[in-house]
């Protein structure tokens, strides 16, 4: 049968539109799929990686599964959370730490983990806190923040890094200039410094002076070398004053010559630190001349070279991390902020006006090839930090790539004036780049940083081992310690306080020693004090002590906030808080494991009788 061609090109037209309507447009719900294929992790799987985002004035640090994109937990380091019970209590010897430093609020941006020949080793992590000048650990075995240390001589903590290959120092950079004594009424220019903090004793061992807001911090594979960015050479107060030469700087730190420097008593000790005045001790610091306002600094994975970016330059500079000589500035694009690197030679820059990540050939623009550009790839929007799986270290995976965008726009369902952060994954496994994903966070991640599943995983604990001081099941008790101070050893386990009583007096002052005695992970319990501002988690095996006012007389309801068991509406007790002046006698709980002459809640212990 002869078929008429005006027919058989309808049919094709009217077949080729079904086609589109039913699968989306063909080809990109293909390439959709293949994207979502690569991104999905099954339930009960793991990722491969984890991330750590710094959470910028939420001051805690997220951490994000790679490549799902889940938000697996948060870190409160600089302020206090009610979910994990964190800094809660104004008796809380971590809170009263936060307002001994600073404040309970912080603004983190940069994490870095410990090394050990070049690769995270799952020990620590580190954070700043830009606003307050401190630096914090975190223990990667519980997850948890252990120490925080208020930098002296120094205000805005910004850049920090960890010297490799051992992680001997961790470096911080202070970004606001302040006199070189301290004191409002010095009339010499102001400066800045570079702290050198021991990672075990979080003490800073030394720091070196230089001029100009010190920036973002990286450091060379061997040991050798400080690098930081400084910006506002001019040495100015406002913006019009900070931008106006060409170029700034790159300071390189020798830490072999400071450490000799220091050993021979060169520093000026202030605030019981020494300082290296580099013009006093030359061979300690070299300033690199880079366009202009310079912002990110990276070293290479095998170390030759630090490679800034210009920020008020298309620009970036390469810079023989040995020698110390600029080797090339090619062009990569506007607004160039930070750059990481993949197994393969490229390097991966962040074009925060573009609003792409660049993806360019070290060799290749070393040697000044026209065709040093390999990829470019649109992000959502205006990118600032971005880090590829292993970039900041010796060995990357080349596998995925996390863009952190500072905004949004339309990314999203409208939430109101503040939208969500949105952050990206894009896989740069192959020759050109794929956005695999995107989710959003809370405000405001600035700065990742990864490890591998499989190296942190069978290094952290979810148990505690019991404390020395521990409260053990059987032992529990409440004893009056003076006349106006009660101490209470409390245990928790599935569905009971122990005790579940306590009987006090107003004007007391209570001092409770609480233990989770579960002996099984993911029994995390609460212990929560209405209309007394405390509230406490606990993991197995976790003691806490926390001292509180008894408060207005009444009778308080305590409860576990962590959903535990069937009964878990039922884990509660309470405590009665008696008139100074009542006439009311106090039970006498558990007297007969009170200890001779001490007085149980406002009677006399059975040894006392």
């Amino acid at each position: 049968m002869k078929r008429h061609p005006f027919l058989l090109i309808a049919a094709t037209v009217v077949a080729t539109l079904a086609s589109v309507h039913s699968m989306g447009c063909g080809a990109s719900r293909s390439a959709r799929s293949l994207a979502a294929e690569k991104v999905y992790v099954a339930p009960g799987e793991l990722d491969k990686y984890y991330a750590f985002l710094s959470g910028g004035q939420s001051g805690s640090v997220f951490v994000v599964g790679v490549p799902s994109g889940r938000l697996i937990r948060e870190i409160p380091v600089f302020e206090p959370r009610a979910a994990y019970g964190y800094a809660m209590n104004d008796n809380d010897p971590r809170r009263q730490e936060l307002v001994a430093t600073g404040g309970v609020w912080g603004d983190t941006h940069h994490p870095i983990l410990s090394e050990t020949n070049g690769m995270p080793d799952g020990k620590y992590l580190w954070i700043n806190d830009l606003a307050n000048g401190r630096l914090a650990r975190i223990r990667l075995d519980y997850f948890e923040a252990d120490r925080i240390l208020k930098l002296p001589n120094m205000q805005g903590a910004h850049g920090i890094a960890v010297v490799s290959p051992n992680t001997k120092y961790i470096v911080v950079n202070g970004e606001f200039e302040l006199p070189t004594d301290g004191l409002v009424t010095n009339p010499a220019p102001y400066t800045s410094v570079v702290s050198f903090v021991d990672p075990d004793s979080m003490q800073v061992k030394f720091q070196v002076r230089v001029n100009g807001n010190i920036d973002i911090a990286d450091t060379s594979k061997d040991g050798r070398y400080s690098f930081s960015t400084v910006y506002n050479l001019e040495q100015g107060k406002d913006m019009g004053s900070m931008i106006q030469y060409d170029r700034d700087a790159v300071a390189a730190i020798d830490i072999p010559a400071a450490e000799k420097a220091i050993a021979v008593g060169r520093g000026e000790v202030r605030n019981g630190v020494p300082i290296l005045d580099p013009e006093s001790n030359p061979g300690v610091l070299t300033l690199i001349p880079v366009p202009k306002n310079p912002h990110g600094i990276n070293v290479t994975p095998d170390g030759r070279y630090a490679i800034a970016a210009g920020k008020l330059s298309p620009t970036v500079t390469i810079i023989d991390a040995h020698t110390l000589k600029i080797i090339a500035e090619p062009e990569v694009g506007l607004g160039p902020l930070h750059t990481t690197f993949d197994d393969r030679g490229n390097a991966y820059t962040s074009l925060f006006l573009d609003s792409q990540v660049v993806k360019w050939n070290i060799d290749k623009a070393v040697k000044g090839a026209p065709d040093y550009i390999v990829d470019r790839i649109n992000v959502h929007y205006n990118i600032g930090h971005l880090q590829a799986v292993g970039g900041d270290h010796m060995h990357p995976a080349g596998d995925y790539l996390i863009a952190l965008n500072k905004l949004s726009k339309d990314m999203y369902v409208p939430v109101g004036p503040d939208l969500p952060e949105n952050q990206e994954i894009i896989d740069i496994s192959g020759e050109k780049m794929k956005l695999l994903a995107s989710f959003p966070t809370p405000p405001e991640p600035h700065d990742a940083t990864f490890m591998a599943v499989s190296v942190l995983k069978p290094l952290v604990h979810q148990t505690y081992t019991p404390a020395d001081d521990a409260v053990q099941a059987g032992k529990e008790r409440v004893v009056r310690t003076a006349p106006h101070a009660v101490t209470v050893d409390m245990t928790l386990i599935r569905s009971a306080y122990t005790p579940d009583k306590l009987e006090v007096r107003e004007g007391d002052q209570v001092t409770l020693k609480i233990t989770n005695v579960e002996t099984i992970r993911d029994m995390i319990h609460g212990f929560a004090l209405p209309d007394h501002n405390l509230n406490i988690a606990l993991a197995p095996g976790y003691t806490k002590t926390i001292t509180f006012d008894a408060g207005k007389p009444g009778v308080y309801w305590f409860y576990c906030t962590n959903f535990c068991s069937a009964l878990h509406l039922e884990m509660r007790g309470r405590m009665l808080v008696q008139p100074k002046d009542s006439t009311v006698t106090l039970t006498d709980w558990h007297a007969a494991a009170n200890v001779q002459g001490q007085v149980v809640a406002g009677v006399p212990s059975t040894g006392a009788r």
